[in-house]
């Protein structure tokens, strides 16, 4: 299961708030409501974040503040300060929209707060104090922002880009106070039967004060919160095994965490799967709770530059593999390398079975993000285990396909016109010129001339040559029948 997909549950909160396309994400939010958790919604004008967190708080009675940081001042959180008589400390006159009787509050367009502002904030949504003063009513503290524009936008031109000028990233410590950091789904992410449901006029009738008919927000929230207790109990240990192993595998993909944040995802991954079970019943998987956790739980998902799901996901696969693993078991030891060519060479230490190696040299073939980067693997692999190992018909199927390319050359014609084809074709013709009749020297000839001219439209020749280089380097390759 991936974290967008939606999954057929037995209750649904956006739904039934009228909100649709959000389904994916309703364990998240009874996760955040149960623990009275700091909630970021991060995603586009007109997605409605606002009008999910106003249906949320009349749902569950609260009295709610509505405040939208780009516009906010101090003194309208804590009203009109006045001087008590002896002169030694301040007391505030409450207005209306003064935060001191809240019990929910939604902090809208938080990445255009002023600096001096959010400072303030980091009190109210971590603490529940402001002026040093506890706010004993105030449980929910959510808040809400426009993606940041990026310091290089697309130089593509792409139209479909929206870049909100003025949204800048948060301050690192003050995204580190959510811990839970949600993407929003955009008209893109909606199936059609929800943009139907979306743009229908029978849904009007749905808000705030009239949820569906038999639904109860409060008493989901209740059962999350009788469950989360036995949870901790019987996954506690487990689970900060897991945790512990995610957070050393996102500090090599540079995604660093704080050690708060450590903790705040082991407690998220018991609370979301307390939600599942609420929402789906007792089969709901701890693996899909981990991962949804891991995926809506990361401060840098309020990032110009988001971690895609692709890195995320496996992540959390990595790390689950690791963790069900005893400590001295030699799978830990190389799933524990980030590097796919490192885990091989690893394996191969370690003796590991033909079919054990086969099974990592697909993943790391799989996790190469080109054409031009696979072939270039393929060749060092097929070089290096042609004659020592039995590897899977899975392994040697892309391995021999994809390294014939360049160990078994055939004659080409390409219509070259006048621009960088002719350009880049010139400087390798150069580069040829250069070479010796050595094995090595052919091989990598070969390798380059195979990918011209798709590739190098698409990458450097002379990186994708260096990379070829060094997949040859990792390993013990045989270029002297090449």
């Amino acid at each position: 299961m991936t974290v967008q997909e939606s999954y057929s549950v037995n209750l649904e909160i956006t739904r039934s708030l009228g909100i649709h396309g959000w389904a994916h994400l309703d364990p998240v939010l009874l996760a955040a409501l149960a623990t009275q958790s700091p909630l970021l919604l991060v995603g586009p004008h007109g997605t409605a974040k606002s009008l999910l967190i106003e249906r949320i708080a009349a749902a569950l009675g609260l009295s709610m503040r509505h405040y939208n940081a780009s516009l906010l001042n101090y003194d309208d959180l804590v009203g009109i300060p006045i001087p008590e008589e002896d002169g030694d400390s301040l007391r505030f006159i409450a207005t209306p929209s003064s935060i001191w009787d809240a019990e929910f509050v939604f902090f809208d367009e938080i990445s255009r707060c002023r600096p001096d502002l959010q400072n303030k904030m980091f009190p109210i949504i971590h603490e529940r104090r402001i002026a040093g003063i506890s706010l004993g009513k105030l449980q929910h503290r959510w808040s809400a922002m426009n993606p940041p524009a990026p310091e290089e936008p697309d130089p593509s031109g792409n139209q479909q880009v929206t870049y909100y000028l003025g949204s800048e990233p948060l301050d690192p410590a003050l995204a580190d106070r959510f811990p839970f950091v949600v993407p929003v789904p955009d008209w893109k992410r909606l199936s059609r039967d929800d943009r139907r449901q979306l743009v229908s006029w029978r849904n009007e009738h749905i808000n705030g004060d009239a949820p569906s008919e038999g639904f109860s927000l409060e008493a989901l929230v209740n059962n999350c919160v009788a469950l989360i207790p036995g949870l901790e109990e019987q996954y506690g240990d487990w689970i900060a095994d897991y945790i512990v192993m995610i957070v050393d595998l996102l500090e090599r993909t540079q995604l660093p965490q704080s050690p708060r944040r450590a903790r705040m995802l082991a407690r998220s991954v018991i609370a979301i799967h307390a939600a599942r079970i609420v929402l789906e019943g007792e089969d709901a998987e701890l693996e899909d709770s981990a991962e949804i956790a891991l995926s809506f739980g990361l401060p840098q998902n309020a990032a110009d530059v988001p971690p895609t799901e692709t890195t995320v996901i496996a992540v959390h696969k990595q790390a689950w593999e690791i963790a069900t693993l005893m400590e001295d078991d030699s799978w830990r030891q190389v799933l524990s390398e980030l590097d796919p060519v490192r885990r091989i060479q690893l394996a191969d230490e370690l003796d590991f079975s033909d079919d054990d190696l086969s099974r990592l040299i697909t993943q790391a073939l799989g996790a190469r993000a080109t054409e031009a980067q696979r072939v270039s693997l393929a060749v060092a692999l097929f070089l290096t285990y042609r004659q020592t190992r039995n590897l899977s018909p899975a392994a040697w199927e892309p391995l021999i396909g994809l390294s014939a390319r360049v160990l078994e050359p055939r004659a080409m014609t390409a219509l070259v016109r006048p621009g960088p084809d002719m350009t880049i074709g010139q400087e390798i013709k150069d580069w040829t010129l250069t070479l010796d009749d050595t094995p090595r020297a052919r091989l990598e000839r070969n390798f380059v001339l195979c990918g011209y001219p798709d590739w190098w439209r698409r990458e450097s020749w002379k990186e994708a040559l260096d990379r070829l280089r060094a997949d040859l380097a990792a390993f013990e390759e045989g270029t002297g029948e090449s």
